[in-house]
């Protein structure tokens, strides 16, 4: 059995970032991720998006940011393990061990969580023909924009997500609706402003679908306005759900995690420590209690960064909460 001081679960954003933040505080660790690929969510739901909200970086594709992570938490020469899942959390004396694959792999000393919203599927609105035709014009993201070249797209949502599939497929799409059930949208200011601002997006409040009708592939919906009842079809060529995802922390048999109430996401406290000693989570995976939640990048790596510390105090409890700055190293 391979021996640890720490293990990271999950290799998305979060996961990235402390594993580089362990090789910066000299922490002997390995990082477990269960897909065959890092990014976590980004190369699932956002390839083709650019992010703005990492600081020091104006804009930035997704999958750019991605590969920029890996490399980045590869500069310790961190050791990071994909097709890797793991399945229990067993607990050993004073440390854990880590079953893989349904195989007792790693013995550590502590455990860092950042498998993000856990397992996740993509809400559904619901309606007559959205089962019936997945895969067939209805998509639950856009991972190739040149895809819609022409189309008439219709887009779901009131998110940032759907306004920013807006606006990114509004110069290769022939014409972009997005269909919100409110009159407010809870996307970005600037994102929406783009989304209002483009002549090739229409925006409909206060509307529903209520029917996906096609043959082979779509080629209708039908919408209903939550205010006046009054019923319109279009005609489309492709339907895009973006109305967010349904999560679920993932739960280790063996020990007992404390949840939150909707068992989407492990509790900690403010070193971001669960209810379990040795056993810490951060990212989107954690809430702490009282404490407003913001799933970002920048927000997720600085929170790694505290945990990480914490956790160098927990395996070493000479050394100090703050571990210095990266800037008097000489990383080639």
């Amino acid at each position: 059995m391979n021996n640890y001081d720490l293990v990271i679960i999950g290799a998305g954003p979060t996961g990235l970032f402390a594993t580089f933040l362990a090789g910066l505080r000299d922490i002997n660790s390995i990082t477990l991720e269960a897909l065959d690929y890092t990014g976590g969510q980004i190369p699932e739901l956002y390839p083709e998006k650019m992010v703005y909200d990492v600081q020091g970086i104006p804009k930035i594709n997704a999958m750019e940011l991605r590969d920029k992570m890996y490399e980045q938490a590869k500069l310790f020469d961190g050791e990071i393990k994909l097709s890797t899942k793991v399945t229990d959390i067993i607990p050993n004396n004073d440390q854990y061990i880590i079953e893989v694959n349904g195989t007792k792999e790693y013995n550590c000393k502590a455990i860092l969580i950042c498998t993000g919203i856990g397992d996740f599927t993509p809400r559904k609105i619901g309606c007559p023909g959205e089962d019936e035709f997945k895969g067939k014009g209805v998509e639950y993201n856009v991972k190739d924009i040149t895809k819609f070249k022409g189309m008439t797209v219709a887009i779901v949502g009131g998110g940032d997500s759907a306004l920013d599939y807006a606006n990114e497929l509004a110069g290769t799409a022939k014409k972009v609706y997005v269909i919100h059930h409110n009159d407010k949208f809870k996307a970005a200011e600037k994102t929406l402003d783009m989304a209002m601002k483009n002549p090739h997006i229409s925006l409909i409040m206060n509307t529903s679908i209520n029917a996906i009708k096609g043959d082979s592939q779509i080629r209708e919906i039908s919408m209903i306005n939550s205010n006046d009842k009054t019923t319109q079809d279009i005609k489309v060529d492709a339907l895009i759900i973006a109305i967010g995802h349904v999560g679920k922390a993932n739960v280790f048999k063996s020990v007992n995690i404390e949840t939150s109430k909707n068992g989407r996401s492990i509790m900690v406290d403010n070193e971001y420590q669960t209810n379990l000693k040795g056993i810490f989570s951060v990212g989107d995976a954690a809430t702490v209690a009282g404490e407003p939640i913001h799933p970002l990048i920048a927000v997720d790596g600085g929170n790694a960064y505290i945990a990480i510390n914490f956790i160098k105090k927990y395996l070493t409890p000479t050394a100090t909460i703050f571990g210095g700055h990266s800037s008097s190293l000489n990383l080639k």
